[in-house]
């Protein structure tokens, strides 16, 4: 015990003391999150508000109708000429074409339904815009011409509405439906389990191939404590600080998260919140998983020659990893296919899902729980016998 506590603190120590490696795989994870997340609320705000100020448009057809008329009021809005609009519109010259059909008014007037059309280019952010406030514009002037034809034969408006339909969240104690809350739990679990796989890569080749290149591997295998001491060492050293990055960056994610929807949304909050339960489900198996991806990445570490060699070999393990991680991302978290609950990375993805929304399956749960200490058993044993295979540990 005192040789593996020895050799904990000695790889937690060198750890802290590169500060190279403890940049790029600490700090640096913990900062991009605000700086992705500003990013993008810059550029998406930014957006609708160039499409606010100024919004270039081509009107075609009846362009003496009081439709084309209400648009050239509006403040922000340029009405343009040119020669080939559809390519102006690819460009990014315009933002929207407005097809308005003949005898517009005369349509209107007699009681005909007419289509007004409008292209858009959906692949600009500034034209989608556009065309959320034009649509809203002539939404506006279509419910006055409704209100107006039903004056005219003197009828109140409120008739075309028999009754409203109040939608309201049934499990909610305030009755609100939470949008964000419940995109926010679809995809923290996830999110863990990402981070849990990356956060550690650079640790994981620095700890067996980078020692083999610095020539102090073999003065370690050395002294007095046995490998299995070693080993556990360094596994140990691995999850600590996988767990503590994990740590500091959810909070980092979630902070960040937080600030780009209060952002978009003008000062709106999520309402999230996780019970104790939920939080210890997710502990525990952020714990196990973290044993499971830190055995398997020594296991690489200490194969490979050299640390390039060994992100190679990290990189192609975590790449299937990282793609099953995703796949409970679009799963209901309460109608789970019980097949799911026997797939590695998915079924820890899964258990924690459903205990973010509130759901404890005890038989899901025990699933889950005895395949991880499967996982843990089969990636430590092979851990300990690669280590202690002389062809793999000293492998040129």
């Amino acid at each position: 015990m005192s040789n593996f506590l020895t050799v904990l603190k000695k790889e937690l120590t060198d750890i802290i003391r590169d500060r190279k490696t403890l940049a790029f795989t600490i700090i640096l994870p913990i900062l991009i999150y605000p700086l992705m997340f500003k990013v993008m609320s810059t550029a998406m705000t930014s957006s609708t508000t160039e499409a606010q100020k100024e919004s270039r448009i081509v009107l075609q057809g009846d362009k003496n109708s009081s439709i084309a008329a209400l648009l050239k009021s509006q403040e922000g809005i340029i009405i343009e000429d040119v020669e080939n609009p559809s390519e102006a519109l690819k460009n990014g010259d315009i933002q929207l074409i407005i097809n308005i059909p003949n005898n517009f008014d005369a349509n209107i007037a007699s009681g005909k339904v007419t289509d007004v059309e409008m292209l858009m280019d959906d692949e600009s952010n500034k034209s989608t815009a556009a065309a959320g406030i034009v649509s809203s514009i002539y939404e506006a002037y279509s419910k006055q011409i409704v209100t107006s034809r039903l004056q005219e034969q003197g009828i109140e408006e409120e008739i075309l509405t028999p009754f409203n339909l109040d939608i309201k969240s049934g499990v909610s104690k305030d009755g609100n439906i939470n949008q964000l809350g419940n995109y926010m739990t679809g995809m923290l679990p996830s999110m863990v389990v990402l981070l849990l796989l990356s956060l550690t890569l650079g640790l994981a080749s620095e700890l067996g191939a980078g020692e083999k290149e610095k020539n102090t591997f073999e003065p370690l295998l050395s002294t007095s404590g046995n490998r299995s001491s070693i080993l556990w060492g360094k596994i140990g050293s691995l999850c600590i600080m996988g767990a503590i990055t994990l740590c500091f960056s959810m909070i980092s994610l979630w902070i960040s998260f937080k600030q780009y929807i209060s952002e978009l949304s003008g000062g709106g909050e999520i309402a999230f919140s996780l019970s104790g339960k939920s939080i210890a489900l997710t502990v525990v198996f952020s714990l196990l998983l973290i044993v499971i991806i830190c055995a398997l990445q020594i296991c690489i570490s200490l194969f490979a020659r050299s640390t390039k060699e060994a992100n190679t070999y990290l990189s192609g393990l975590m790449m299937p990893m990282m793609i099953l991680s995703f796949i409970p991302m679009f799963l209901d978290a309460k109608s789970i296919n019980e097949f799911f609950f026997h797939i590695p990375i998915i079924n820890s993805v899964c258990v924690i899902k459903e205990a973010m929304v509130g759901i404890f399956n005890s038989q899901h749960i025990l699933f889950v729980l005895g395949w991880q200490i499967v996982y843990v058993v089969c990636a430590v044993v092979v851990a300990k016998i690669m280590f202690s295979r002389e062809e793999v540990v000293f492998r040129s």
